[in-house]
């Protein structure tokens, strides 16, 4: 008979021989096994996990706080310990999932956004981490979501969760494996990391030798260099910065490409990936106005977050056709007559502290939204060293670039990798040569 319910189809594809259980069993796992009462004494400290601090397996312990039962949200509440996998049941899409890995002077709390499954006996917690990112497991928490604007799996929902059980020996051998790419997904993750911090400290250094330790552009703490300026961007620019358009928009197809703010990011429109994407219905004619090209500089002309307010991107790649949105105003540098400025240079120095910092003084609320206009963007003033200085800087901030993309390409792959291999693994499609498992768990 043809599997009926979403958990059905969803684990028909676990293997027959292997045991098939709600993650809620004696013997294999619990949920929620701990939970702070309202009688926790106010002074109990501990560190907070909440979901803003998880990204697909990874914890930002930077952003995890440290606080007095008094003073925590009523949300932390749930007890965690070392090899518990916390299972985020609020948008299970965005797979804010992990694991707690390692031992923590004070004692670790999350949100009750979480849901956390302690491994018992017969469930290797090693094993258990990866089961949140199984497509089956996936699956069945899409069929069990509730709500549009803050879609949710209750608890009732995690209890009935059907993992697939393999035995002891093969979830170690399968947790081995996937564990590697883990560590070598985390590798190309640093690399990525220290290029860009080397690069944002040669990009503070250049600036402040020539400006001096300042906040500001427009004022600066030393004489400037020979042949240094510093100019108002309206000296700069041609005409005026143009917003672009934002009609009604999908996240697929048919439509006008264009892409949400969330595709500027260093220095970059990112429109290789999909997920930046949308589609306008908007007239070809209207949409000839706001056109893409290679080179254009964007600015983010509003946004909650001051850190992106004001914020440029150039663009490199695009779909053909593709619209910018209204968020963003379009600036053109001028080449025409010095003194100019080369792209590269300019969204380096637009998006530095010194540039940035005189945004943020301008920026104005509205509705909680933090938002620039054009007088405000001609009136930021830009450091201008000559053009071979320029050509240098851009050259060296190449250089840090391509190094960051390579590391990142470099984790794309190991991530389909990875994907490819979960999806074989934790459902058994493909078995592990038994022969292995000594030198697999031996590590």
């Amino acid at each position: 008979m043809a599997a009926e319910t979403p958990t059905e189809r969803a684990v028909s594809t676990y293997r027959d021989d292997w045991n098939r259980v709600t993650v809620d069993s004696p013997g294999y796992g619990r949920v929620n096994p701990e939970t702070l009462s309202s009688r926790t004494d106010g002074e109990f400290f501990f560190r907070y996990i909440d979901i803003g601090s998880v990204t697909r397996g990874e914890i930002d312990w930077e952003t995890v706080e440290s606080m007095t039962f008094r003073d925590s949200p009523s949300r932390a509440r749930r007890v965690v310990r070392r090899g518990d996998t916390l299972l985020c049941t609020v948008r299970p899409l965005l797979e804010a999932h992990t694991s707690l890995q390692r031992e923590s002077e004070d004692p670790v709390i999350c949100s009750t956004g979480f849901a956390v499954v302690r491994a018992e006996e017969n469930v290797s917690s090693a094993y258990l981490r990866h089961l949140p990112f199984c497509e089956p497991i996936k699956r069945q928490l899409l069929a069990w979501q509730c709500g549009t604007n803050y879609p949710a799996v209750n608890e009732r929902d995690i209890r009935n969760l059907v993992v697939p059980v393999p035995s002891i020996e093969e979830q170690a051998a399968i947790a081995r494996v996937l564990d590697v790419v883990d560590t070598a997904i985390e590798r190309v993750r640093n690399t990525a990391r220290e290029s860009a911090n080397l690069g944002s400290a040669l990009i503070q250094d250049y600036f402040y030798s020539a400006l001096g330790v300042t906040a500001y552009a427009d004022r600066p703490t030393k004489e400037l260099p020979p042949g240094w300026l510093l100019k108002p961007m309206e000296r700069l620019i041609e005409g005026e910065p143009k917003n672009g358009v934002s009609p009604s928009a999908n996240t697929q197809p048919p439509g006008v490409p264009t892409f949400s703010i969330a595709a500027v990011r260093d220095g970059r429109v990112d429109l290789a990936n999909p997920d930046n994407l949308k589609y306008a219905d908007i007239r070809e004619d209207v949409a000839e106005k706001y056109l893409v090209r290679t080179g254009d500089i964007l600015i983010v002309r509003g946004n909650a977050n001051p850190d992106l307010v004001g914020k440029a991107g150039r663009i490199t790649d695009f779909p053909p056709g593709c619209i910018y949105p209204d968020i963003a105003k379009r600036v053109v540098l001028r080449d025409d007559e010095e003194p100019y400025l080369l792209p590269e240079f300019a969204v380096a120095a637009w998006n530095h502290s010194i540039v940035h910092n005189q945004i943020l003084r301008r920026a104005k609320t509205s509705n909680g939204t933090l938002k620039i206009n054009n007088r405000d963007v001609k009136q930021i003033v830009v450091p201008v060293p000559p053009l071979p200085e320029q050509e240098r800087f851009v050259e060296m901030i190449t250089a840090v670039e391509a190094k960051i993309d390579a590391a990142k390409a470099v984790k794309s792959a190991y991530e389909e990798l990875k994907k490819s291999l979960m999806h074989d693994l934790l459902t058994g499609t493909k078995r592990i040569d038994p022969t292995l498992f000594p030198q697999l768990l031996k590590g």
